[in-house]
């Protein structure tokens, strides 16, 4: 008797999957991308950075975009805080 669950070759899924994985390792492929509010982001980072989190440094070389009023600020910010110290 035959089991369903065991496949000798992938499912189409598994290979559609597999090759988009496969181009967008080698470049080929547009990077996913997903938008989420700062508000939901920062403190599952600061909780990561807090916890020495390994996987961070995993995601260190990567870039990100954000909006230009916020980099400002974070240049103003990041001078208050280079005075202050």
């Amino acid at each position: 008797m035959s089991n369903p669950d065991l496949r000798v070759f992938p499912s189409d899924e598994t290979t559609d999957r597999r090759e988009r994985e496969l181009d967008r390792i080698s470049g080929a492929a547009d990077p996913k991308t997903v938008s989420i509010p700062l508000g939901k982001m920062v403190p599952l980072l600061i909780d990561a950075v807090q916890s020495d989190r390994a996987w961070l440094e995993d995601f260190a070389d990567d870039s990100i975009r954000i909006d230009a009023d916020l980099y400002e600020v974070l240049l103003a910010y990041r001078q208050l805080r280079h005075r202050a110290a």
